[in-house]
């Protein structure tokens, strides 16, 4: 039975709260562990979150070792492991509040992807990105210099965000959530794993800390929100989710003021807010030309 529109949006919005005050224990865990090292604390506790709802669900050996679905967890925890890993790592470099509406960036990427699936967009579509798009130049006080540091970092993981969610929306109609689910995490800790061990000098913490920030967020963010994502886009339309997960972004910006007391100033006030907009502009209800089927 599918569940209903209120229940799959209330859920989407959970996740996009979740997501946004995800950010505090993420910027934290920066103080002790380093970047990969935090991804992979966090997503292998995340993976371990899942064990008990797999024995409860009673999913069989024959559903979990499944050799097609390994594969769409290989792919899943790839895009997890790029997008999570340049936002970590700009966390480090920028403001939560510029990381988190920069990650919200992704809503745009959705559509604009949706090119290369033979779908044209109305002009609202393309208005509002173009919107967002200033938006985050002001956000990030872009001169006409590209900068791979920062908030460049935070836009390129909301590129693989976009591929992610469109990937999600296309293996959760196939294979089991919870496995799904389990995968990525498990495959994304192992990237991550792999990254701290070329990258970073130490997969530990210094300090207890990192490691209960690691727990935190692996339980809720990764274990539920992430999990609670899938479930929800198996019955939700990409587009529509993408809208209601961009919330994550007023919701970060206002962790990162209240817990590190972060001012984005008038220019990047005004950034966030037409970023905001842009992304709702670009989500509204376009028409679409399909070709039509010439008669028999």
């Amino acid at each position: 039975m599918k569940p209903s529109s209120l229940v799959i949006n209330s859920t989407l919005l959970l996740v996009a709260l979740i997501w946004g005050l995800g950010f505090v224990p993420q910027r934290e865990g920066l103080e002790t562990l380093g970047p990969m090292a935090f991804n992979t604390w966090r997503f292998a506790f995340g993976a371990i979150t899942l064990i008990p709802m797999i024995w409860l669900f009673r999913i069989g050996h024959a559903e979990l070792l499944n050799k097609n679905t390994l594969v769409a967890g290989l792919v899943l925890g790839i895009l997890l492991s790029a997008g999570a890993g340049f936002q970590q790592i700009s966390l480090g470099l920028t403001k939560v509040a510029n990381v988190a509406f920069i990650t919200g960036f992704y809503v745009i990427f959705v559509p604009v992807f949706g090119l290369f699936m033979k779908h044209r967009y109305s002009l609202m579509t393309w208005s509002g990105g173009g919107l967002a798009l200033l938006g985050l130049a002001l956000l990030s006080g872009f001169q006409g210099e590209i900068q791979f540091k920062g908030d460049g970092l935070a836009l390129l993981g909301a590129f693989f965000w976009a591929i992610h969610l469109l990937a999600i929306t296309f293996f959760v109609k196939r294979y089991n959530e919870l496995v799904l689910a389990f995968y990525q995490f498990v495959f994304c800790a192992l990237i991550s794993l792999g990254a701290n061990l070329m990258f970073e000098s130490s997969l530990f913490a210094t300090g207890s800390d990192g490691y209960v920030w690691a727990l935190v967020n692996g339980v809720i963010v990764v274990g539920i929100a992430y999990t609670l994502q899938i479930v929800a886009l198996k019955h939700s339309d990409p587009f529509v989710a993408s809208v209601i997960l961009s919330l994550e972004t007023v919701f970060g910006a206002t962790a990162g003021y209240w817990f590190f007391q972060e001012i984005l100033g008038f220019y990047g006030f005004v950034g966030a807010a037409l970023m905001l907009v842009g992304c709702l502009l670009a989500q509204t209800p376009e028409k679409e030309i399909a070709e039509k089927k010439p008669p028999e």
